[in-house]
């Protein structure tokens, strides 16, 4: 039987999918304030997620790495959920279409905009931006 003190309920859900369930022993997101780093019994606590790497150490001590879109995490009673817009593993990415995504959300930030629109067009850069970032591709 594990030990429960030294691991959490974890569950990461996506819009399309629920991509984690069990225990975890460290969880790491990245916050509008920085990378954050939860562990067993941590302080309960809401966060906003922004784009990028969210690592998950499993009980056993691997490690899962993704990278999320924007949402939001909870974590109380010794239980986290985060609710991310997507969660991809480096194997589902596909290079050019982020590559293509962000050529897009420049594009668009050179044209004149309404503030909801240059709000939406930056979230997309973000996006494309932690994507690419996370597959490894050197950008210019």
């Amino acid at each position: 039987m594990a030990d429960t003190s030294s691991s959490f309920w974890l569950r990461v859900i996506a819009e399309e999918k629920q991509f984690y369930a069990g225990k975890a022993r460290n969880l790491i997101v990245n916050t509008v304030d920085g990378s954050l780093s939860f562990l067993p019994h941590h302080q309960e606590m809401i966060v906003a997620l922004e784009p990028g790497e969210l690592a998950i150490q499993k009980e056993d001590g691997s490690w899962i790495r993704v990278v999320a879109g924007f949402g939001s995490m909870v974590f109380a009673n010794n239980r986290a959920t985060c609710l991310v817009e997507t969660c991809e593993t480096q194997e589902e990415l596909d290079a050019r279409r982020a590559q293509e995504a962000l050529e897009r959300a420049e594009e668009r930030l050179r044209q004149k905009q309404s503030m909801v629109e240059y709000r939406t067009t930056q979230a997309a850069l973000a996006r494309a931006l932690s994507r690419l970032k996370f597959k490894g591709k050197q950008l210019n």
